[in-house]
C-alpha cells in the first residue's frame, strides 16, 4: 500500500543530485568490529559475510549492497554503525567477487541472482538461529531482495524486509541512467564493471567465454550494451531483454507475503519515476514510501557532527521494531 513519506529535507539540500553526492562526501563513520564468515554455495561458488555482534543473541540485520557496493559504502556504514549503536546482530552480505576476492566461477553478481540470498538465509538460521532475521537491501540489493520474497512467498524465513531506491524494472533504468546528468553514475558504475571483468579474466578466457577483448570490453559504452555483451553470456540469460524481464522485481511484488518497506524518492537520478509500482501492484503486507525527494540512497535531512544524519537508517530500523 502507498503510504505518505516524512522525508523532507533543508531548502538547501533538495536537489537530487545533492541527495545521491552528499553522503559519499561526507566524513565516514567509523567501522565497528566485523567477523569474517566465508559461505560455500551450492554450485561451487562462494560469498564472504561481515558480521558485527555475532555473538550476541538479538535481533539480526542481513544488509544486501547495491551495484559495486563494498565496506566503503557510506550507506553500510551507517548501518553498521546503528545496528552496533543498538546493540543488535549484522551481516553485510557481499555479492559474488565484491569481497577482496574474486569469486571463483565465471558467473557475475547481478540484479536477478535470488538463488545467493536464499543459501545465505538458509546459512544463518543454521548457524545462528536467530529469534528475528530482518533483510535491507539498497539498490541492485533491494531488487534482489523484493524478487526472493515475490519467489518465496509465505516460505521467505525473515520476518520483514526493507528495500531502498529500488530499480524496479530494470531495462528502463537501463536508458534512464544513460540521459543527462545521470550520465556521470553511469560512466562511474560502468566503468568499475568493465573492469572487474577485465581483471577477472584472462584475455584468452575472455576471448573463449565472450568473442571479447579487454579492449572491446572496456569500449562498452552502456548499461544495456554491458548487460547484452557480458552479463546475460556470464549468467545464462538470452540477452539483455532476457535478464531485464526475468530479474526485474516489478513482476513480483504482487506475490510477497512477508511484511516489506519500500523507501523510494520520486527523483530518484538512477531512473525514472515511471518505474515506481502503482498502488493496486502492491500487495497490502508491502508499504511504499515515496519523497518528492532523496535521490538515489540519499534521504539527507541535514548536516550533524557526523557529516550525515540518520534518516534513513532510523526509519528502516523503526520499522524493524515493529515485528519484535
Amino acid at each position: 500500500m502507498l503510504k505518505e513519506s516524512h522525508f523532507d529535507p533543508p531548502w538547501w539540500l533538495k536537489n537530487r543530485h545533492l541527495q545521491t553526492f552528499w553522503a559519499p562526501l561526507a566524513p565516514k563513520l567509523p567501522l565497528p568490529k566485523l567477523t569474517r564468515q566465508r559461505l560455500e554455495l551450492s554450485d561451487g561458488d562462494f560469498i564472504d559475510m561481515d558480521w558485527v555482534n555475532p555473538e550476541r543473541d538479538a535481533p539480526t540485520v542481513v544488509l544486501l549492497h547495491g551495484l559495486e557496493g563494498d565496506i566503503d559504502s557510506p550507506y553500510l556504514r551507517r548501518m553498521l554503525f546503528q545496528i552496533q549503536q543498538r546493540r543488535w546482530r549484522g551481516v553485510l552480505v557481499y555479492w559474488r567477487g565484491c569481497s577482496e576476492e574474486m569469486n571463483r566461477l565465471d558467473k557475475t553478481y547481478h540484479s536477478g541472482r535470488s538463488e545467493d540470498l536464499d543459501e545465505v538465509i538458509d546459512e544463518i538460521h543454521k548457524s545462528q538461529s536467530p529469534e528475528k532475521l530482518f533483510v535491507a537491501g539498497y539498490s541492485l540489493g533491494a531488487n534482489v531482495l523484493l524478487k526472493w520474497l515475490g519467489e518465496n512467498e509465505e516460505s521467505a524465513r525473515i520476518d520483514a524486509g526493507c528495500a531502498v531506491s529500488t530499480p524496479f524494472n530494470l531495462s528502463i533504468c537501463a536508458d534512464s541512467i544513460d540521459q543527462g546528468f545521470s550520465k556521470i553514475y553511469k560512466f562511474y558504475l560502468l566503468n568499475s564493471m568493465k573492469k572487474r571483468i577485465v581483471n577477472k579474466f584472462t584475455p584468452e578466457r575472455l576471448l573463449e567465454l565472450l568473442n571479447m577483448s579487454p579492449r572491446d570490453v572496456m569500449a562498452i559504452n552502456s548499461f544495456r550494451e554491458f548487460d547484452n555483451r557480458v552479463t546475460s553470456f556470464l549468467n545464462e540469460f538470452e540477452d539483455a531483454e532476457d535478464y531485464y524481464r526475468t530479474a526485474s522485481s516489478i513482476y513480483y511484488l504482487g506475490s510477497i507475503k512477508k511484511p516489506a518497506l519500500v523507501i523510494h524518492a520520486a527523483d530518484d537520478p538512477f531512473m525514472s519515476p515511471e518505474i515506481i509500482p502503482r498502488d493496486d501492484q502492491l500487495p497490502d503486507n508491502l508499504e511504499l514510501l515515496i519523497s518528492e525527494h532523496g535521490g538515489h540512497v540519499g534521504f539527507v535531512s541535514a548536516p550533524t557532527s557526523k557529516g550525515v544524519s540518520f534518516y534513513l537508517e532510523q526509519t528502516i530500523l523503526n520499522y524493524f521494531d515493529r515485528f519484535l
